[in-house]
């Protein structure tokens, strides 16, 4: 028999070291700093850190305050959930929200957009789905993305240092990642919460459905997490002398996320699980570990233990 080994993944993204956080007409955006540099990583090289890090911000995001409070706009006024995303962006990148609504490609080429809509796919121009992501720049909101590609789009827009088209690493995804990952593109600090959030709603609901007793709660933890479809994924082989890849063609970092949980939670071996105690997300260096820490097992325990006396 074989030994199960772990498959060869690839999957790239580009982010800027440095982010800034913006008040806009009374809401507040993320985008990189004018001196930002950026690099282009596997994202399967932080796969656990990355998970953990989007599901601790979604964990603190649901805590907030009631869970049909979905919207998130309070909470990214607030100095603290605009520091937990700060750090997450500059460890990562930004989410990538703009590709991740598409159902078509070429944007700008073609001057119209298609996304899935609650029940639909809903149509638009490219310059009305475009421009609220590049809130702020007075230049950009200017410009014609109705009508194909133009000298302004290339170089107010794409400018010279997009990461998108780089040879490095053959880092090339197309027209609309060279929106993405502009200088001037920005995201709402509400709605990076509000991904969060969702998707540590998905984590908890598979994680508790694992653990309850309770067959009601059982059944309504994995009716939840049966919601959980992410976009469509592509993929393709990718080779180099030593190695055959499976090369993910993400369409943004939040399908990444999605992805690394689907296979996280499908995983005998699990390595990120949601302690049982606090709740938190955490890398497991134990893979029999239901603990995030020592202290949360201890509390554990005591509870445990006057639930036992209890029916004595």
């Amino acid at each position: 028999m074989i030994k199960e080994k772990n498959p060869n993944f690839k999957g790239l993204w580009a982010r800027y070291n440095k982010h800034e956080i913006v008040k806009i007409n009374d809401e507040f955006y993320i985008r990189p700093q004018e001196k930002s540099d950026y690099e282009i990583y596997n994202i399967f090289d932080v796969e656990k850190e990355l998970l953990v890090d989007f599901l601790k911000i979604g964990k603190e995001a649901l805590n907030y305050a009631d869970e049909n409070d979905i919207r998130c706009d309070i909470m990214s006024t607030e100095p603290e959930y605009q520091e937990m995303v700060l750090e997450f962006v500059n460890k990562y990148g930004l989410l990538g929200e703009l590709t991740y609504h598409l159902t078509n490609t070429h944007i700008v080429s073609s001057g119209e957009v298609y996304t899935q809509g609650y029940s639909k796919v809903e149509k638009m121009s490219a310059g009305e789905y475009i421009k609220p992501y590049f809130i702020g720049n007075d230049d950009i909101q200017q410009i014609d993305f109705d009508n194909g590609q133009n000298e302004d789009i290339i170089t107010k827009v794409y400018g010279i240092d997009n990461p998108n088209g780089q040879e490095y690493a053959h880092f090339n995804k197309g027209e609309d990642f060279s929106l993405v990952f502009s200088k001037s593109y920005t995201e709402k600090v509400a709605h990076i919460l509000l991904f969060s959030r969702i998707l540590y709603r998905t984590f908890s609901s598979v994680e508790n459905s694992l653990w309850t007793e309770d067959n009601n709660k059982k059944v309504i933890y994995q009716k939840y997490a049966s919601g959980f479809i992410p976009n469509d994924i592509a993929f393709k082989f990718d080779f180099n002398k030593e190695k055959t890849y499976l090369d993910w063609e993400f369409n943004s970092l939040i399908q990444a996320i999605e992805v690394i949980l689907a296979f996280n939670e499908t995983n005998d071996r699990k390595e990120v699980k949601m302690c049982k105690h606090c709740g938190k997300p955490f890398v497991a260096k134990n893979l029999n570990s239901d603990y995030d820490s020592i202290s949360c097992r201890n509390v554990a325990n005591v509870y445990r233990n006057r639930a036992k006396n209890k029916k004595k």
